[in-house]
């Protein structure tokens, strides 16, 4: 009975008392979270960071391989030719600071060209019934090949909240939402009529903006001062341009199909005083990059410019709807901008002040057939790269297709001597530019970064004729070709373009 009790009286306490189990019998700890990488690719985005994450690098670029093709009445008689190119072959270093502040460092080193691209041979100025001169960039056959290299987005920005940004250097101007598109996502090959043509020809301006976001990101604004003679160009005459963006999802707390509604406005206004601003105003070109207005002419004295003089005033106003596969959006942009024209060679010359005044609008529609809509972000936006690494990222790379048709049009109206009572010039350049734009175009997303693009666009140019008039002063390319037929050089009122792309951007 002893030995009975002495063996079953410790187990049964045993078997009683849990506490008295055996250590390596608890159930184990959780395991600790992975740590984040220090390096690598997250979200598409190549990445070095300090432990800390106190510093971050993001090594980021795109390159652009592009081709133009021209077609229409009268255009085998132009310089018009097809062309494969470097469109953009763009590096850049950008990163994260303490938190607090961040960056970008990039530089463009294409548009390929020559110095004479839209000369001509000796066999076509002898077609023309035209010798060929040394001097004439129309007939001059020296086209030397030659590559451009100049800084593009080189800006810092402090971060006090998503409300509150302060941005500082060379950047988009925060004016119109296209403007305020990458280029590496925008829908098309080339920014807007409205928006390259007329409301920011420069794209990139010098100077300082503050900017922020609602929590709910219900509004976004921004506003700043900028030297607004244009990229990488120093303020030439102590005065400043100030442009302001400011946009909304006003159905953002409704839900629904139309949360992701967004409607805008921009504006800009800058002074160009004539004593300093002796660069020309700029020239308006279609998509594949046809200049059907340009700031100087052949006058009774010789060559005349037309450079920026006095008030430079912009309105714009945008909207887009996306539902489901299908996204709209439009834009309208409406200038007051004071001119002044002078002699070639003698810029501190004012032979008379005027004014460049009129509109443009766009329309586009675009349909996703498969794929997510917006696969590369939400246009007019180009808030500084964060990575948020609690965020998975996609497992399988995105692919997309998007169908698009835009409808744009553009009416000016230039007056070479309204704004001192001057007389124009005989041979005077004053009347209406007009130009309508039809443009289909397809995006094929292979993944978020391989990008192959094909746009067709029919300009067309109403009431265009070899011999211009205050009604219509823009011509077709197959108006002013010397060795057309008279019948196509009085009627070719379209040019069409054809243009492609192939792009990778990171």
């Amino acid at each position: 009975m002893r030995r009975y009790l002495a063996f079953c009286l410790p187990l049964a306490a045993m078997l009683a008392c849990p506490v008295a189990a055996r250590a390596d019998d608890a159930p184990p700890a959780p395991p600790a979270p992975a740590a984040q990488p220090l390096a690598g690719a997250y979200g598409g985005v190549f990445f070095l960071r300090d432990e800390a994450d106190d510093f971050r690098l993001y090594f980021q670029g795109r390159a652009q391989v592009d081709s133009y093709n021209y077609f229409g009445a009268g255009v085998p008689e132009t310089s018009l030719k097809s062309s494969v190119f470097l469109r953009r072959i763009r590096p850049e270093i950008s990163g994260e600071l303490l938190h607090r502040f961040q960056f970008m460092l990039a530089g463009d080193w294409g548009q390929n060209g020559v110095d004479n691209a839209g000369g001509t041979n000796e066999a076509y100025a002898s077609k023309a019934g035209t010798a060929p001169s040394a001097t004439s960039g129309q007939y001059s056959s020296a086209q030397t090949a030659s590559v451009k290299a100049a800084p593009t987005d080189v800006w810092i920005n402090y971060r006090a909240s998503g409300l509150f940004n302060l941005q500082f250097g060379q950047f988009d101007a925060p004016f119109t939402m296209e403007n305020r598109t990458s280029d590496k996502y925008l829908p098309f090959m080339e920014r807007s009529l409205a928006v390259r043509a007329l409301g920011v020809p420069t794209n990139k301006e010098v100077g300082a903006m503050v900017w922020g976001e609602t929590a709910d990101k219900l509004v976004f604004w921004s506003v700043g001062a900028f030297d607004g003679d244009g990229q990488n160009r120093p303020n030439v005459d102590n005065r400043a341009d100030v442009m302001g963006r400011v946009f909304a999802h006003p159905l953002a707390h409704v839900g629904g199909p139309l949360k992701d509604v967004q409607i805008g406005g921009s504006f800009r206004y800058g002074m160009r005083d004539a004593t300093y601003v002796n660069y020309d105003y700029a020239a308006m070109t279609t998509q594949g990059n046809y200049a059907f207005w340009k700031p100087t002419y052949t006058s009774s004295t010789g060559t005349t410019h037309v450079l920026p003089s006095g008030a430079q005033v912009g309105f714009a106003g945008e909207l887009r709807v996306p539902v489901g596969d299908f996204d709209l959006t439009a834009e309208y942009v409406q200038v007051n901008n004071h001119t002044r024209e002078t002699a070639d060679g003698d810029p501190t010359k004012t032979w008379r002040r005027g004014a460049l005044t009129g509109n443009a609008w766009y329309a586009t529609v675009g349909w996703w057939p498969f794929g997510n809509r917006d696969v590369n972000g939400l246009p007019g936006y180009e808030n500084p790269t964060h990575l948020d690494f609690s965020k998975k990222p996609a497992k399988s790379p995105p692919r997309a297709l998007q169908v698009l048709v835009k409808y744009e049009q553009l009416r000016v109206k230039y007056d070479s001597a309204s704004r001192d009572g001057s007389t124009p010039d005989a041979k005077n350049i004053d009347g209406d530019t007009k130009l309508d734009a039809l443009t289909v175009g397809v995006n094929y997303w292979a993944t978020k970064h391989v990008r192959f693009t094909l746009d067709w666009v029919m300009n067309r140019f109403p009431d265009s004729s070899d011999a211009p008039t205050s009604a219509q002063r823009a011509q077709a390319p197959g108006n002013a070709a010397k060795t057309a037929d008279a019948d196509t050089r009085a009627t070719a009122h379209v040019l069409h373009e054809v243009l492609g792309r192939v792009a990778i951007a990171f």
